[in-house]
């Protein structure tokens, strides 16, 4: 796994908060065969994914102001697990949130003064 934990997590979707439960709302960016054909003309509707009170605690988090080492840090101390757990679990779940165009990550440029 790549060491992200110096980059800036930030969302890219829309997304909804439910008792405290996120829901991300987004558009798949390709459709399938079938969904051409079918609904061709149709708008499309955002798909949803319900996320856990981990994952919802890191999407609000993912705010481009918050480096994954900083989220990593607070989501430990929220959910008192053990360090190397929450350390992989917050990297393989922005990692996949990355994968599927949900956050982009971006490394801050130092100052120049």
């Amino acid at each position: 796994m790549h060491d992200f934990s110096n980059l800036f997590p930030v969302r890219k979707c829309e997304f909804e908060i439910n008792n405290e439960l996120v829901t991300v709302l987004f558009i798949k960016e390709k459709k399938s065969f079938i969904e051409k054909i079918i609904f061709k003309n149709k708008t499309q509707k955002p798909n949803k994914i319900d996320l856990d009170k981990i994952g919802s605690f890191i999407w609000i988090l993912c705010d481009g102001k918050n480096t994954v080492a900083n989220i990593i840090e607070k989501a430990g101390k929220e959910f008192l697990e053990n360090e190397d757990q929450m350390n992989s679990r917050v990297e393989i779940f922005i990692n996949q949130l990355n994968k599927n165009h949900l956050i982009t990550l971006y490394q801050k440029e130092a100052d120049n003064k």
